[in-house]
């Protein structure tokens, strides 16, 4: 009876994980607003590659097949890059405080939208990248604007300035 109970509980999770992926957003700000509410205490916080663009995605598929992200890459059994690295929360753990989501500036089928926080006594200021596309907006390019980290995702991701 007990592993009937589990197995119909495991079902039930696995049944909503597409539904997550498949959510659409009717505005930049949701979006973004989504993302971030996963970073709470007791939320499980989902794989940010469901957040993002096809552009954004083959960006990550192409750095994965060229092994840019190459220490991670060397570790068995590692995430892909798109599961390794998380820019919109990119340290080890999660404590946020003091968090603003601004307002974005649309342009057509492109938006930009900042989110500063931080997180345990560390502030972090992004730049988040949007564009309108399969029916709801996705995450194109993210930036880090703050006094210690500059990083701009997509050109990390091609370029990777410091591999060897």
């Amino acid at each position: 009876m007990r592993a009937v109970q589990i197995l119909a509980v495991a079902g039930m999770m696995l049944a909503a994980v597409p539904l997550a992926q498949a959510e659409e957003f009717s505005d930049p700000k949701a979006l973004v607003t989504a993302i971030y509410a996963e970073y709470q205490p007791g939320v499980m916080a989902s794989d940010p590659s469901v957040y993002y663009s096809n552009r954004l995605k083959a960006i990550f598929e192409q750095a994965s097949q060229n092994r840019v992200l190459s220490d991670d890459d060397a570790k068995p059994g590692a995430a892909p890059p798109a599961q390794s690295f998380n820019p919109f929360l990119p340290d080890v753990s999660a404590l946020l405080f003091d968090m603003s989501i601004g307002e974005p500036v649309v342009i057509g089928e492109r938006a930009l939208i900042n989110v500063s926080y931080h997180n345990f006594d560390h502030p972090r200021l992004l730049s988040i990248a949007a564009v309108h596309e399969d029916g709801g907006w996705k995450v194109d390019d993210v930036a880090s604007l703050g006094d210690e980290d500059h990083w701009l995702l997509s050109w990390a991701l091609i370029y990777d300035p410091l591999r060897n």
